[in-house]
């Protein structure tokens, strides 16, 4: 599908021609809608949503950021929330009550049918962040008893009385005790014949997801064996429910999205609803953290001040240290923080990771090392200097990659966010030490 142009709402609504709005929205994909919305305040937003029929108004609903969804929902009138609620598939009308105040959520599940309304309660139980918390449970389901045509007949008539249900390419088959057995794809059930049962058709389903499992290894599961979809299942192996690849997509641009504003120490609420004083207020510790720094290095330089002065042209090399340590700790720390985040480094493979990522730094930190020791002896006509700066420069780096790889570890030990560590954190040690260790072995060797 192309794409369509964005549409300017704003002009549209100052000039009064609703009609016309109207009838361009009819005609746009929720998702386009939803772009469109955005630049738009609060007030105007849900004046647009009222103009949208009530299936179109739940799709844009569920394709608005977190933050601006959350926002239109309180906004909205109770009645025509609920409306909406109730157009919704299970897992997104979970998303919308779960962050409505009590009062509100208990009104909106009142108001909607009883089964729906049973349906979001259970997800509401989960932790929004879990497999529980991303799953729906609007799926394709057959006893493991059926024939090909009973389980055929079964779609038909609970697609009938649930128009909800999406993406009909996967029946999950259960026993009497409703324990996965496996799954049947669409596909093999219209080849086979009708008599056939179906419990011979039956294939693992390659995927199957623990209902208390973290979003993001469920994310790292559907992109390693490729999943559509994959059943979710309690501690007993009861079939639950099922997460589509579209929820897994919503949870790695969720997911990039934290990550990006954690590296500022913020996040997405924070920067659109929060005031100045709150915004600058929640960014301000990370940037003393660099500030702290800057006082120490200053502190390691004037400590330094005599014996950096008698080679005074050890000064000239300190800026190149401290740029090619802070780069390579970084490099360290980014490339560790991936791998946490997408399971490429597991408990039990640290210190391998540790110990690779190490071996390439020396390899660097080496040809670094012996390039600077070479031109800076040549450009200033002295071997000791080249010497000083080319081994303090190879220490300094080794040091800066190992703390830029085992800072994002030591976060994750923590329970705290290893992206936080690609931030002030490690560039900031890394300026003190790579400085720290330059001057130590610099005025010593010069």
């Amino acid at each position: 599908m192309t794409p369509a142009p964005l549409l300017n709402i704003a002009p549209l609504l100052e000039d009064g021609r609703e009609n016309e709005l109207v009838g361009i929205l009819a005609e746009l994909h929720a998702a386009d809608i939803a772009e469109a919305l955005s630049p738009l305040d609060m007030e105007d937003t849900i004046k647009v949503m009222s103009y949208l029929d009530i299936s179109k108004a739940a799709d844009v609903l569920v394709e608005l950021s977190e933050t601006a969804r959350d926002h239109v929902a309180q906004g909205l009138p109770r009645e025509r929330l609920t409306r909406l609620v109730a157009e919704m598939e299970s897992d997104d009308a979970a998303d919308i009550v779960g962050d409505l105040d009590g009062a509100t959520a208990q009104e909106v599940l009142s108001a909607i049918d009883s089964e729906d309304s049973e349906d979001v309660r259970r997800l509401l139980l989960y932790d929004e962040e879990t497999a529980g918390g991303l799953m729906q449970v609007e799926l394709a389901s057959a006893p493991d008893t059926d024939t090909v045509s009973q389980v055929i007949e079964r779609i038909r008539e609970y697609n009938r009385d649930n128009q909800d249900l999406d993406d009909i390419s996967t029946v999950f088959i259960v026993d009497r005790n409703r324990s996965l057995r496996g799954s049947v794809s669409l596909n093999s059930l219209i080849l086979a014949r009708g008599e056939t049962p179906v419990a011979e058709l039956v294939r693992s389903p390659g995927l199957v997801v623990r209902v208390d499992e973290d979003q993001e290894a469920v994310a790292q599961k559907f992109q390693k064996y490729d999943a559509r979809t994959a059943p979710v299942v309690d501690s007993q192996n009861r079939l639950l429910g099922r997460i589509t690849v579209d929820d897994i997509i919503d949870v790695m641009h969720e997911e990039t999205d934290q990550d990006f504003y954690r590296l500022a120490g913020s996040s997405e609420e924070e920067i659109y609803t929060s005031g100045v004083v709150k915004t600058a207020a929640l960014r301000l510790p990370w940037l003393m953290f660099n500030l702290c720094g800057g006082f120490v290095t200053s502190m390691i330089l004037t400590h330094f001040e005599a014996s950096l002065l008698k080679t005074l042209a050890l000064v000239t090399f300190v800026p190149m240290v401290m740029s090619l340590s802070g780069a390579v700790g970084s490099q360290s720390a980014t490339i560790t923080v991936r791998g946490l985040a997408m399971g490429r480094i597991a408990s039990g493979q640290i210190l391998k990771s540790l110990y690779k990522e190490q071996k390439v730094t020396a390899f660097m930190a080496l040809a670094f090392g012996l390039t600077i020791a070479l031109v800076s002896g040549a450009i200033h006509g002295a071997l000791r200097l080249g010497l000083a700066v080319g081994l303090s420069i190879t220490v300094a780096i080794l040091v800066s990659a190992m703390l830029g790889a085992v800072t994002p570890v030591f976060f994750k030990a923590v329970n705290i966010d290893p992206a936080l560590a690609s931030g002030p954190v490690v560039t900031s040690t890394n300026d003190v030490v790579s400085l720290l260790i330059y001057t130590i072995i610099g005025t010593a060797v010069a």
